[in-house]
């Protein structure tokens, strides 16, 4: 095990990881590390919310039970669901982006499109259609084409992800 200086203070003064650091090499990339902790933070927490909410297997139905079970207040999420809709909407329709989730047949697309575009307003109903963005993400990052050069271009989106899972999970299950 190779052991590094972790120098106090400002996280983006952390060298690469040995991690980060083959992937620079191998890649001829120059990560550091702030680029890149967001998608490796987004497997720890989808792997919690997955194991806690849907029972180690991700499903919409069961989502949607979770949802059920819970008073959600909307006024929690409303800053993921702002980030969604400019990134995905302009001028009142969906971007070039939104189609660059994609979504399989299952995954409710046209539900999704609806919240986004304001058509359904439920609180379930838009929290629901931010998990699937975000199991898109999940899916887009483990099986999507992998473009290792760009995958720093993500970290906003993950971030983002990642505040989202923890308020969820908060809210939900560790309340």
């Amino acid at each position: 095990m190779i052991k590094m200086e972790v120098p106090k203070g400002n996280l983006n003064a952390l060298p690469p990881t040995m991690v980060t650091g083959w992937i620079n090499l191998k890649f001829n990339v120059n990560f550091q590390e702030d680029e890149l902790i967001n998608i490796k933070d987004f497997s720890l927490l989808w792997n919690v919310f997955e194991s806690k909410v849907c029972g180690n297997h991700f499903s919409i139905p069961v989502v949607d039970l979770c949802l059920a079970a819970n008073n959600l207040q909307m006024e929690d999420f409303i800053r993921f669901l702002t980030y969604f809709q400019q990134r995905y909407i302009e001028n009142g329709a969906i971007n070039a982006r939104y189609p660059f989730l994609n979504f399989q047949p299952n995954n409710r697309e046209p539900f999704v499109r609806d919240v986004l575009l304001g058509n359904l307003v439920g609180t379930n109903e838009r929290i629901l259609a931010m998990i699937i963005i975000v199991y898109r993400f999940r899916n887009n990052l483990f099986h999507g084409v992998k473009q290792m050069h760009l995958i720093n271009e993500q970290r906003e989106n993950f971030e983002i992800a990642n505040d989202f899972l923890m308020t969820f999970l908060n809210k939900t299950i560790f309340k």
